[in-house]
């Protein structure tokens, strides 16, 4: 609908309260009016003239925020101009901006909080409108302890709304309680390692004296006991639906040398065991969130899983650096043994059956199994090629070398084994030596690697949450990483400074 004013017809003459809509102006010339012109004013600055030949309705369409006003020019028949202004126009689409300053968002359980302090609300129309800002807040918001969230919301003239949301934590006031129950919770957890720790090293000792004992037979299982079978009929079910998978069963060769090692069923055992953890971790997460009274975030979840995943690689890898160190410093023994074994006629399966009557740990383990491996009519050089392979040590390496020689060219074995007797005692004692030499520096190494973490602990321990902002944020977590790998290149460097190769 086309009102007139002044002479001539518009939709709009002016929009004097903002709006967050489009502003559309419908012009309209009188009947003497032949041609005109209009020019759109924002803000003070004279945009494009457009110029209209004839006497033609125009629509103007005002969508942008600003202040506007429209001059148009008409010219009539007698070629007389007249220029004028239409009234203002206010077109406003930018919501308010909520400034919210907090010196700090830890909350005492049952404590009054002014959750206005520090908050403020600005637009670019109506100023200050620190007065229009409302929240979600509830009676007892801050009555139980965990993260509340409180959303702040603001509507301006235009009806344009801004939302600022800020997350406070509700602590419990006796910090002292607090701290008991954690010390408790710690206590416990050392309890229980304890208790695994011990039942680990009975059930080591149990297969140490297993073949000089009789089995007895027990018809009511200890609880440890029942556990145990309950976990291995887990993971065997586990490794029995992995087994179906192509990628599982090559992934599994990675393990290989682990699942000899340590007699393990198959290496997609190993993976079954991998999955089982991480889910383990995954569930004690949420566990512990839940306790809280908090939602686990999908960074915390990747995290659990990937911590339980790794776990088992780290706890393999740090057996079999243990194990592959035990066989290496038995090895002598068992080279003497061997040798003595030739000087008296034997042969060399009869040699690797000798050792492993003889000696015992893990030495002991290896040449079992290469004894049974004779037994199955491995050759000479398989057997002691898939040992090289298992261990992955020089000396092994150069001793299976050295019996794929003597095999294929024949020669002295009483002299060459003692050729080998004598450089591998020279090199034990040269590493003796050296372990003497390099242990004081060592103790520095360790002591410096350790310091980092002892440090963090005892801040951990004075202010329970100095460190809370690596894991409340996104760049915290990125700082955290950083620090970390920081770290672990400190320790790669030292590692690489203090090895000596022999």
């Amino acid at each position: 609908m086309l009102l007139e004013e002044n002479g001539y017809y518009i939709s709009i003459a002016s929009q004097e309260v903002a709006t967050r809509d489009d502003v559309v102006i419908d012009y309209q010339p009188k009947a003497n009016i032949t041609k005109y012109s209009y020019t759109v004013i924002k803000d003070g600055k004279k945009g494009e003239t457009i110029y209209v030949e004839d006497n033609s309705a125009s629509r103007i369409v005002l969508s942008e925020t600003g202040h506007y006003t429209v001059e148009f020019e008409n010219v009539d028949s007698n070629n007389q101009s007249e220029t004028f202004k239409t009234g203002n126009y206010i077109v406003d689409k930018e919501a308010p901006r909520i400034e919210i300053s907090k010196e700090s968002l830890k909350v005492e359980i049952g404590s009054t909080v002014d959750i206005m302090s520090g908050v403020k609300a600005i637009d670019n129309e109506d100023g200050i409108l620190t007065e229009k800002v409302t929240t979600n807040l509830e009676g007892q918001y801050f009555s139980t302890v965990g993260k509340k969230s409180v959303t702040y919301k603001v509507t301006d003239t235009a009806g344009n709304t801004a939302f600022e949301t800020v997350t406070f934590e509700v602590v419990d006031n006796n910090r002292e309680m607090v701290f008991l129950k954690e010390c408790a919770a710690i206590g416990m957890v050392c309890l229980v390692l304890i208790v695994i720790i011990r039942y680990y090293r009975m059930q080591l000792l149990e297969k140490r004296i297993a073949r000089h004992s009789l089995e007895p037979k027990r018809k009511n299982l200890g609880v440890f006991d029942k556990i145990g079978l309950v976990k291995e009929d887990i993971i065997d079910m586990t490794a029995h639906w992995l087994s179906k998978f192509s990628w599982a069963r090559s992934y599994g060769k990675v393990y290989e040398k682990y699942q000899i090692a340590f007699r393990e069923k198959s290496s997609v055992h190993i993976i079954a065991k991998k999955i089982l953890m991480s889910l383990f971790f995954f569930l004690l997460s949420v566990l512990a969130s839940a306790l809280r009274l908090e939602m686990l975030s999908f960074l915390q979840m990747v995290m659990a899983l990937l911590i339980g995943y790794l776990l088992v690689d780290i706890i393999y890898f740090v057996r079999y650096y243990f194990y592959r160190d035990h066989v290496e410093n038995d090895l002598l023994q068992a080279i003497i043994v061997m040798n003595n074994a030739f000087k008296s006629g034997h042969s060399i399966p009869q040699a690797v059956e000798l050792v492993s009557q003889e000696l015992e740990g893990d030495i002991h383990e290896e040449f079992a199994r290469m004894s049974k491996e004779f037994t199955m009519g491995l050759s000479t050089d398989e057997v002691f090629e898939r040992f090289a392979k298992r261990i992955e040590i020089p000396e092994v390496t150069y001793l299976t070398s050295t019996i794929s020689i003597l095999n294929q060219t024949g020669g002295n074995i009483v002299k060459v084994f003692t050729s080998i007797e004598k450089t591998l005692m020279n090199k034990k004692k040269l590493r003796l030596e050296l372990r003497a030499l390099t242990s004081s520096a060592k103790i520095v190494t360790y002591i410096l690697m350790l310091l980092p973490i002892l440090f963090a602990i005892a801040i951990t321990l004075i202010s329970p949450d100095y460190f809370l902002p690596f894991i409340e944020s996104t760049i915290g977590w990125l700082c955290l990483a950083v620090i970390l790998l920081v770290y672990l290149l400190y320790i790669c460097i030292i590692k690489k400074i203090m090895k000596v190769r022999m």
